[in-house]
């Protein structure tokens, strides 16, 4: 059983580089930071994902995934994928494990964070504000995703000018 965990983690991301140091892989989105966050549940690899060792905590979490066909559980294991896979570069897998973290999570705003920070790196802006926007109606006062989503609305005034 899932026991909750009293922080966790939150990986930063800035475009083009990838940074295997202790918690965070870098990615820039026209120089603002996009935040993704893991589970909060203590479910297998999310410990490892939040270390940065990546290909532990998938695989341990892909392991999970295999022994549990109840969605409520899935869905922590799931959001914590799309977190290693955009964090590893592996934007195909990324793209998988969000769109079934979404379904798996139906109104966790955290995996609609997560989603969108993925369609933002890939290039998909309205994708983007719309998960971010259905993020903000499910939890309006999550600083993480309100930061994520001035991120975004910057970059759409950057590149309508």
């Amino acid at each position: 059983m899932a026991t909750l965990r009293s922080t966790s983690l939150l990986l930063t991301l800035f475009a083009g580089l990838t940074v295997t140091a202790s918690n965070a892989v870098a990615e820039s989105y026209q120089g603002q930071s996009l935040k993704l966050k893991t589970s909060v549940q203590d479910v297998n690899g999310v410990r490892e994902i939040e270390s940065g060792d990546y290909e532990k905590g998938i695989r341990k979490t892909l392991a999970a995934l295999n022994l549990s066909s109840v969605t409520s559980l899935r869905a922590p294991l799931l959001n914590n994928l799309c977190v290693a896979h955009i964090a590893t570069g592996n934007m195909s897998t990324a793209k998988q494990s969000c769109d079934d973290a979404v379904s798996a999570a139906q109104g966790s705003a955290i995996a609609y964070n997560n989603r969108a920070v993925l369609n933002c790196l890939t290039s998909q802006p309205q994708a983007c504000k719309a998960d971010l926007e259905r993020a903000k109606q499910l939890n309006a006062r999550n600083p993480l995703i309100m930061h994520n989503l001035k991120a975004a609305s910057e970059q759409d005034l950057l590149a309508s000018n």
